[in-house]
């Protein structure tokens, strides 16, 4: 039979009292967190872009290239006054887009940078910004919101979405009917999650 012996006194050994309980110490950190003080935490943004018309148009692509499993912790739409623009705009986030113009002309994003600033890991992923009229042309509905011409910013409570190796995430916005200028960024907090689960 196996016992946890009492180890008071003893470096690396733990208290057994005499009523059997096992003493420890423990410190609880969200898995955020943790990534993060382990070097795999990112920010991703695609900067500042200008869409001049109301039709549709992609405005993020993000694809998952590494082996572990990536968590999309948090996903903000910065949207800017609209110029001409009445009603409201749509932002749509799609499942595994593969295919369009923003995948083909490959625009990097302005930034996807490690949240420990003493870390050299580089975010395993192929990471785009889009343009007035770039496409998407599959991928699945994955989620739809709108939002009055007026300048906010959405955030959409990942909570988590789990990306796996070559699984994807897009986003593209139609804004409100008459916009002729209005400016959009897209950003997100990530992290690999390197723990077996």
């Amino acid at each position: 039979m196996a016992e946890i012996e009492d180890g008071s006194g003893y470096e690396y050994r733990a208290k057994v009292d005499s009523r059997n309980r096992l003493f420890t110490d423990s410190i609880s950190r969200e898995q955020l967190e943790y990534a993060i003080l382990d070097g795999n935490g990112y920010n991703v943004s695609t900067g500042s872009m200008v869409l001049s018309t109301d039709s549709n148009s992609a405005v993020g692509w993000f694809k998952y290239t590494g082996k572990y499993t990536l968590v999309i912790h948090e996903i903000l739409v910065i949207l800017g006054d609209s110029t001409g623009g009445t009603g409201v705009g749509v932002i749509t986030i799609l499942k595994n887009p593969s295919e369009g113009t923003i995948i083909d002309n490959e625009i990097p994003v302005s930034a996807a940078s490690n949240r420990d600033f003493s870390s050299f890991n580089q975010l395993p992923a192929a990471a785009y910004k889009g343009a007035e009229g770039y496409t998407f042309t599959n991928g699945d509905n994955f989620a739809i919101t709108s939002r009055s011409g007026s300048a906010q910013v959405v955030s959409f409570d990942a909570a988590p979405i789990v990306l796996r190796k070559g699984n994807s995430i897009g986003i593209k916005y139609t804004p409100p009917s008459g916009n002729t200028s209005q400016n959009i960024i897209v950003a997100g907090t990530v992290y690999e999650e390197k723990v077996e689960i």
